[in-house]
């Protein structure tokens, strides 16, 4: 079954001390990419959940989002430098001294320095939100992947149509190349008798240029190559896997074939025919492009 490139998941939980919630947005990329934004404190999680991630996906561009708050009462502790406080002391005492200056250094003062007195929350279990993460990953990881299949399904609904629109145009094409040559005689021959104003003189001649012509504009098989880079196409739409490179490729195969025969058979018919198939492979080139 294909999957788009393309979806979403989100998934919450909580430690004793904290709400985390998790927010995976997937898109489009030609190769694999994993961003991830933890707060400061998960940041040493940051390579397993890569390796979690680059575990169950195989193409696309994925932003995985932490945030955390904090749940419940968090344990806290005092934290007082006391050797920076006595340093500060003494030497605004001494400078006090040196200038002559009053004022008394009251406890108030101290309490308000940041860097000297602070109180510090209780450092994460990373052991518990490392566990707990981990969960919210690939929980999300299931919306996403249940997104990018049904995306998939319907990608693939439509990949299809465009397949059997471009198989009704070589339809047209193929029932239409016994005709060419004798189409090409008739052309020529309406062409020379208006210029000479009179029948051909040398009717041999006529023959044997739409021999050469015939032998140019042969596109048996173009058609017969492309006719089987159209059943791959069907059996890979069929199949599971990552096949989106593989799909692109396949569609520059079919569109070199479709190009030739454009080329070769320079036909009222078989260009009209050529045109639409051009068409529905554009198409299909920018479905394809959202195919994991």
């Amino acid at each position: 079954m294909l999957k788009s490139m393309t979806g979403y998941g989100r998934a919450e939980g909580a430690t004793a001390t904290h709400l985390y919630t998790l927010e995976i947005q997937a898109f489009n990329h030609r190769f694999t990419e994993i961003r991830i934004k933890l707060p400061r404190a998960l940041a040493a999680l940051e390579h397993v959940l890569h390796r979690e991630v680059r575990g169950r996906v195989h193409r696309g561009r994925f932003d995985v989002h932490i945030t955390e708050k904090v749940h419940g009462e968090l344990p806290r502790t005092l934290r007082i430098d006391r050797g920076a406080i006595q340093q500060y002391v003494a030497a605004l005492r001494e400078l006090q001294r040196e200038l002559d200056l009053g004022g008394e250094l009251t406890i108030e003062a101290l309490i308000g320095l940041r860097d000297l007195v602070g109180l510090e929350g209780a450092e994460v279990d990373l052991t518990e939100a490392e566990a707990l993460v981990a969960g919210l990953l690939h929980q999300a990881l299931d919306e996403v992947e249940s997104m990018r299949r049904k995306e998939g399904e319907y990608l693939a609904r439509g990949l299809a149509v465009g397949v059997s629109q471009i198989e009704a145009a070589l339809g047209i094409v193929e029932g239409r190349v016994p005709h060419v040559a004798e189409a090409y005689r008739a052309r020529v021959h309406e062409r020379v008798t208006a210029l000479l104003g009179a029948p051909l003189s040398d009717p041999d001649r006529l023959a044997q240029e739409v021999v050469l012509f015939a032998d140019r504009s042969d596109i048996t098989e173009e058609c017969t190559r492309l006719k089987s880079h159209l059943a791959q196409l069907r059996t890979i739409l069929g199949g599971d896997g990552p096949h989106g490179r593989r799909l692109e490729f396949l569609l520059q195969e079919i569109h070199r074939e479709v190009n030739t025969i454009g080329t070769k058979a320079a036909d009222a018919v078989i260009s009209p025919a050529v045109v639409e198939m051009k068409a529905d492979l554009e198409r299909l080139r920018e479905q394809v492009q959202n195919i994991e």
